[in-house]
């Protein structure tokens, strides 16, 4: 019995020390972008013997609440003799499918699917001669409720599900340097949702139904690169202000005195050329270049909903204010290059 105790419990201790090893192996690696920027920084501090601060992190405006944003909408009723009725003109199937277990639990792309769906097929039952006349005008009714609440039901897409939702808020890393990865995929998502969106305004139901929504989410959640997106803004920014202001406390005059040779002249331009101006900012500028591309289509996607405002403080304004934190380093870095030239 001794023996087998002292066997399992190192068998214990080896699994406890493989899980240290794994911890510290993870714990090690590093965002490659925010690995970049920390380079740069680092060097900068290490050359005017500065010590660079991480900034600290900033509050984030949260995205309205599912219970408040949620539409409540009526449903309709049909009898059972009324739902075999619909058989003569193939309507009875997608009733079926509200009606079972798994349709009275639709997720919201799901519900906007069927709503979609619903509107188009039933459109050959109003003129459908084997069709009761009473059951006709019952489905018209239903048909002209369900256009006066599909807005709704768009609108609980936008807001409530969940994928969506994912992508308004910050990833845990920043998109990847040199990649654009997920970005063709993104765009076009988006602008399938957007032709969703022009259809149901146009109330043209038989484009509007072809339109899965639900492929849409699968190729966002997929690429993440929204999510990525919000926090390399949010990030560079919140980064490159706090850098901006510990380098302006600095008196270059001690770093560089007047009419002294100094070897950090040589050191600072090969920092600003190898590293700010080879790395940093080319980063940034990828950066840019997909919220040039993507923002747009989200802003006209949620444009007068209750997350537009939010959404724009996450992704509008660390970008307005990332551009503004760039020109002030720029200007930092030609301070140093006149009082610190070249030999």
């Amino acid at each position: 019995m001794a023996k087998f105790y002292s066997s399992n419990r190192l068998h214990h201790l080896t699994k406890l020390l493989s899980f240290i090893a794994v911890v510290f192996v993870l714990s090690g690696c590093s965002d490659p972008a925010q690995s970049l920027m920390d380079d740069y920084a680092s060097r900068l501090g290490r050359t005017l013997g500065l010590e660079i601060k991480a900034p600290s992190a900033r509050d984030l405006e949260p995205l309205p609440s599912i219970t408040t944003t949620r539409a409540d909408i009526a449903d309709s009723s049909i009898s059972l003799v009324e739902l075999v009725a619909t058989r003569a003109c193939g309507l009875d199937v997608l009733l079926g499918e509200r009606n079972s277990s798994l349709g009275k639990v639709m997720t919201p792309s799901q519900r906007l699917k069927y709503e979609l769906a619903f509107l188009e097929q039933v459109q050959p039952c109003l003129n459908n001669p084997e069709i009761a006349p009473d059951l006709q005008q019952k489905l018209a009714a239903i048909a002209s409720d369900k256009t006066r609440q599909i807005d709704k039901h768009w609108q609980n897409f936008l807001q409530q599900d969940e994928t969506l939702r994912q992508q308004l808020h910050p990833y845990r890393s920043l998109s990847e340097p040199n990649s654009v990865a997920g970005v063709a995929e993104t765009i076009q998502a988006l602008h399938s949702l957007l032709a969703l969106q022009k259809s149901i305004v146009e109330q043209n139901w038989q484009q509007a139904s072809s339109i899965n929504p639900e492929q849409a989410l699968e190729a966002l959640y997929k690429a993440n690169t929204l999510s990525q997106l919000q926090q390399s803004l949010r990030f560079s920014q919140n980064w490159l202000q706090s850098l901006n202001q510990q380098l302006e406390q600095l008196d270059l005059k001690v770093v560089c005195p007047a009419g002294k040779h100094s070897d950090k002249a040589e050191i600072l331009n090969t920092i600003l050329l190898q590293y700010f101006i080879g790395k940093v900012q080319v980063y940034l500028a990828q950066v840019d270049g997909t919220y040039q591309q993507l923002y747009p289509l989200l802003q006209q996607l949620y444009q007068g909903t209750a997350p537009e405002q939010p959404i724009s403080q996450r992704f509008e304004v660390p970008n307005t204010e990332l551009k503004a934190e760039l020109k002030r380093h720029v200007i930092w870095w030609k301070a140093v290059q006149q009082q610190c030239p070249k030999s």
